[in-house]
């Protein structure tokens, strides 16, 4: 059943400075060692933002589970996906692609963590993941002079110390996560190839070549390869969540249009053979404008969004079959919240997401624009 809910406008101006929280707005930042409000760590939500003044600056925060923001940490620059630890308070920044850097910061207090730049030849683009045992961790790459996809291993033992690199078998890699079985890799190759000179620009959009990959951690075997059915060849696959099947759901953006309403999600089953896509209506299909920017899962249910079509899309994990949409303006950050989904959007909003409920509570943070993607970390 579909689930109706209003757009959420309207952005007021703020300020950060020294990674703090200061001023006005419904939202307040707080200062010192922050907790949540049981005086443990609990489950944090952690987005990347801009500052919502003339000249933004940028950061990460920590929200609980109402979304009340705990702290803020500044960032050498836009930041895109944020990665928790396993086992320690601790998280990973990925700088938005092309990225030279990526930051850690304690999940106790926000305290910034060493700034890890990428070697010359190697561009950061975006995600990346830990090692089941927290060791290591795997950062998304663009091999540059080879003009392939890389994965950096990273030793979160020793400073993150670059160790060694993987290939991802496939073209322009963006999210990469680590599978249920530890062991594997699965990585989201959108296809299309960009160099340091020319910053975001698609230099292979006629030859765009997108695949889901898995690679074995250990050795960077390629264990499968899948690509989108020739007919929607145009389509990169960008953004990947897990599902409780041992497989993934995944998120598309149209890189080259071609006037066709096509499925921008589905899933896969390494070894199970074909793409499966889900079932999406023409208007919806319409309204996303051919981009999703954030895949996520609660084991029941699949959650997509679309910052340009002010729409997140809900489905039924194991058919495919589609339960209904939410709307909110320029809303991209998803993850479970254990009753449904909590979003973020660029306009400073945080709101509950259910394929059941009723339009639920919003929270803003005027000072604030959440930026793609929201990570729920679980003490």
């Amino acid at each position: 059943m579909p689930v109706d809910r209003r757009n959420i406008l309207g952005l007021a101006a703020g300020r950060i400075f020294g990674g703090r929280l200061l001023g006005g707005g419904l939202l307040a930042a707080l200062t010192g060692r922050a907790r949540a409000a049981d005086g443990s760590a609990g489950t944090l939500y952690l987005n990347a933002y801009a500052t919502a003044g003339a000249e933004p600056s940028f950061g990460v925060a920590a929200l609980d589970q109402a979304g009340k923001i705990l702290f803020t940490t500044a960032t050498p620059g836009r930041a895109h996906g944020i990665v928790a630890h396993p086992s320690k308070p601790e998280a990973a920044v990925f700088a938005r692609r092309p990225g030279r850097w990526f930051q850690t910061l304690s999940l106790l207090d926000g305290t910034p963590g060493p700034v890890v730049r990428a070697p010359d030849d190697r561009r950061f683009t975006g995600h990346g993941d830990y090692s089941a045992d927290g060791t290591l961790l795997y950062a998304a790459e663009d091999d540059v002079p080879r003009e392939e996809g890389a994965i950096g291993v990273y030793d979160a033992t020793d400073g993150y110390r670059r160790v060694g690199a993987l290939p991802t078998h496939g073209l322009g890699p963006h999210e990469l996560v680590l599978m249920k079985d530890g062991a594997t890799l699965a990585v989201a190759n959108g296809g299309v190839i960009t160099h340091p000179d020319t910053g975001r620009a698609k230099l292979n959009l006629d030859s765009m070549d997108s695949s889901l990959t898995y690679v074995e951690a250990a050795t960077g075997r390629l264990l499968d390869k899948v690509r989108l059915p020739e007919e929607h060849a145009n389509l990169g696959i960008r953004h990947i969540a897990l599902l409780d099947d041992g497989g993934v759901a995944f998120g598309v953006q149209d890189e080259r249009p071609i006037g066709l309403l096509q499925p921008l999600t589905g899933a896969h089953r390494p070894g199970s053979g074909t793409i499966r896509l889900f079932d999406t209506p023409e208007d919806v299909l319409s309204r996303l404008q051919g981009y999703i920017g954030s895949v996520a899962s609660d084991g029941a249910t699949v959650a997509a969004s679309s910052p340009m079509g002010g729409l997140i899309g809900l489905w039924d994990a194991a058919s495919g079959a589609w339960l209904g949409s939410t709307a909110l303006a320029d809303g991209c950050g998803l993850a479970p919240n254990g009753q449904g989904y909590l979003a973020t959007s660029g306009l400073g909003v945080i709101e509950p997401v259910s394929p059941s409920a009723a339009a639920g509570p919003e929270r803003r943070a005027p000072a604030f624009r959440w930026d793609n993607h929201l990570t729920r970390r679980v003490a």
